[in-house]
């Protein structure tokens, strides 16, 4: 089968392999949808804090199940799924609390294990969720990212009545925006260098958006808004992005960090005492998440049209990776 490798840095390949079997409580899936996700491109340029090269990407998948383990529960040979990544122990104290986006021996799928970009891939059985009728696999293959974003505005305390500042026009960032407008926020700000980016973000429901880049961005965004952001929502965690978030946040607000920082970021300890600003990590999500995600799609709030700006064939998947390396594009997902 073909087998998609992030080889070294910069260096994506496509290469044969063996046809994985599943183990006893796993399943094998034939992908339909994969998308490329940050996490991905991090670890392409060989900065991602968690994931070593090589490594086979792909944890943004939908597609088919293929064959069963002997104990695969529930799941039967032709149902159409999708990828739940996160790999738990279930015996930890937070996998006991039912936080186990938080176990100790996590591991993700296309991270850690062989991912979906393949034309075959194996993981256990539970990490899959049965697509809804009139889903399609694009927007399945949605889920696993938009899971992010419902963990976010669930963990920092809801956004309903809220001021919003969100700091990245990514796919992550632009599904804070429309979630958060979904969920009743009462007024969006968003930041990103690039113009396409930041008009997009006002199609999806932000009031103002503003290149971070220039100098008194966050005095104008604070003009913009009627006080404050109450959260911001920190999508690309950098040193400039953190301190633009402390110079934003109202005080006794909440700084949620989604983005994955690609060194030691520094955060200004005196006003995080004196303003009683809560800086709040976000890790991925847990079944209640992916659920809520799952609602937003059938229910429309999110669409693939909205956010799958490019699509390629598995083949091209080096031409791929270059069109979301080049940052115009808000997700490009890969087809099998």
């Amino acid at each position: 089968m073909r087998q998609v490798v992030l080889q070294a840095p910069g260096e994506v390949k496509l290469r044969d392999a063996e046809i994985p079997e599943p183990a006893r409580d796993e399943v094998r899936v034939r992908p339909h949808t994969v998308g490329i996700c940050g996490s991905d491109l991090h670890a392409l340029s060989g900065k991602h804090p968690w994931i070593d090269l090589p490594v086979v990407p792909g944890h943004e998948v939908a597609g088919t199940v293929d064959a069963l383990g002997p104990s695969a529960g529930d799941l039967a040979i032709g149902d159409e799924v999708l990828l739940e990544a996160n790999l738990v122990c279930g015996r930890c104290l937070y996998c006991a609390m039912g936080r186990y986006n938080l176990c100790e021996g996590l591991k993700v799928v296309g991270c850690q294990t062989s991912g979906g970009m393949a034309d075959a891939f194996v993981a256990p059985a539970d990490r899959f969720h049965r697509i809804p009728e009139g889903v399609t696999m694009a927007e399945a293959a949605l889920i696993e990212p938009l899971s992010t974003v419902t963990h976010a505005l669930r963990i920092v305390g809801g956004v309903g009545g809220a001021v919003v500042a969100v700091l990245g026009a990514g796919s992550i960032g632009l599904m804070c925006v429309r979630v958060a407008r979904a969920m009743g926020a009462e007024a969006i700000a968003v930041t990103d260098p690039l113009a396409s980016k930041r008009e997009r973000s006002l199609s999806l429901g932000a009031e103002s958006a503003f290149d971070p880049t220039r100098r008194g961005t966050v005095k104008e965004i604070r003009s913009s808004l009627p006080r404050r952001p109450d959260v911001v929502f920190d999508c690309v965690a950098t040193q400039s992005s953190l301190e633009q978030a402390f110079g934003l946040a109202l005080n006794g607000g909440t700084i949620g960090v989604i983005g994955v920082p690609t060194g030691t970021v520094e955060i200004p300890l005196p006003l995080l005492q004196d303003k009683e600003i809560l800086v709040q990590g976000v890790a991925m999500y847990i079944g209640e998440d992916v659920q809520r995600a799952t609602e937003l799609i059938v229910s429309g709030e999110i669409t693939a049209s909205g956010f799958v700006t490019s699509s390629y064939p598995l083949d091209e998947a080096p031409m791929a990776f270059d069109a979301a390396k080049a940052g115009e594009q808000v997700k490009v997902q890969l087809t099998v």
